[in-house]
């Protein structure tokens, strides 16, 4: 009697798994699904760019003519067996649940975001596409575009300033400064209660390379902020890709935002949660830049506000300021405006950055 294709991959994926683990415990998503991507396993499942900063998921959905469990499957349940969601022999075999597991993964680690414009879900062979946010190799600049590869990493050495991934963030009570920070990691930052986030680290480890901006410890005597402050447990990714500025709200509490590319101006921008939101196009602003020295035309806006646990702006008769918010800015942005008015001119550098066509991240 043939043997079950489950049973016979079943082998394998614990001897890799033992080979991967090594000495070093379990891997992350990110090294893991890089290892699997790599060996060539999984059809369909393959890198989009030769830079390997982009991949592709196939994404069939049950329903789909032509599904196959086994083949349409495999990756989403060697993920679980990974996990050890699933015991072979024990557990009932359950496809819808091992594609959410792994679903859910991507949209809660800060090592991914779907690209959705490059997605095609609705072909004979769906897939999602999902760029990697950072290379894992500790390079501490800015990641930017190739012009001749738009998929493609440059290195931190074709930047003259390191400054270009940094974020200068701000963080008030009730319109009074508590905190003010540069977050320096190239990965970006989290915002997060500073009490919810060490309890996190005692569980699992801080999170490599992404700096904490935490919320201080609220007065004795307010009490709606110490309400609140749970809330927002898992806090707010926020980080600097070629493209502009991102963001992905992991908190449970709402989350609004104003910026550059909010789509109401006098009513509020709801960050929606684990989705990767963009707050600010590169393009756009040295567009508006050139366009501001050049013309004379106002100067472009780069400031980002988040509002946590209320909505923003509120009702006109009520205080701009909130119970908590932060000022973000990308401090790239910042310099190229200070320098431009200080010189009339842009700086060299920053132009080929932008030569090449970027993917646009919508909320």
């Amino acid at each position: 009697m043939a043997r079950d294709p489950w049973r016979r991959d079943e082998g394998k994926v614990s001897d890799r798994r033992r080979s991967m683990e090594g000495a070093g415990g379990p891997l992350r998503l990110r090294e893991w699904l890089v290892a699997q991507i790599e060996s060539g396993r999984y059809a369909g499942l393959r890198w989009e760019d030769a830079g390997k900063t982009l991949f592709r998921i196939p994404w069939k959905h049950a329903a789909k003519q032509g599904y196959q469990v086994r083949q349409d499957a495999a990756l989403f349940r060697a993920w679980a067996i990974y996990k050890g969601k699933h015991l072979e022999g024990i557990d009932k075999e359950d496809p819808s649940t091992w594609k959410t597991r792994l679903r859910c993964a991507l949209n809660k680690s800060a090592d991914f975001c779907e690209v959705r414009e490059r997605s095609q879900l609705d072909i004979s062979n769906p897939y999602k596409v999902y760029r990697l946010l950072s290379d894992g190799a500790h390079d501490p600049g800015y990641q930017a575009q190739n012009p001749a590869h738009p998929w493609g990493p440059l290195r931190s050495e074709n930047f003259s300033n390191p400054a270009d991934c940094w974020l200068h963030v701000r963080l008030f009570y009730r319109a009074e400064l508590v905190r003010e920070a540069t977050a320096l990691a190239a990965e970006g930052c989290r915002l997060s209660p500073r009490a919810a986030a060490a309890a996190a680290e005692r569980l699992l480890g801080p999170p490599p390379r992404v700096a904490q901006v935490r919320f201080p410890e609220p007065p004795a005597g307010a009490h709606v902020l110490r309400r609140l402050l749970p809330h927002l447990e898992h806090g707010v990714l926020l980080w600097v890709a070629p493209e502009g500025v991102f963001a992905k709200r992991l908190c449970q509490g709402r989350v609004y935002w104003r910026g550059p590319l909010a789509p109401h101006r006098a009513r509020p921008n709801k960050l929606e949660r684990e989705r990767t939101c963009q707050l600010l196009d590169t393009r756009r602003f040295l567009a508006e830049l050139r366009a501001h020295l050049q013309d004379g035309c106002p100067e472009p806006e780069y400031q980002i506000r988040l509002c946590f646990g209320e909505e923003y702006p509120g009702p006109p008769d009520q205080p701009e300021e909130r119970l908590i918010m932060a000022h973000v800015e990308p401090v790239f942005a910042r310099e190229l405006l200070l320098h431009s008015k200080i010189h009339g001119q842009m700086p060299r550098w920053q132009v080929p950055s932008i030569a090449s066509p970027a993917a646009s991240l919508t909320c």
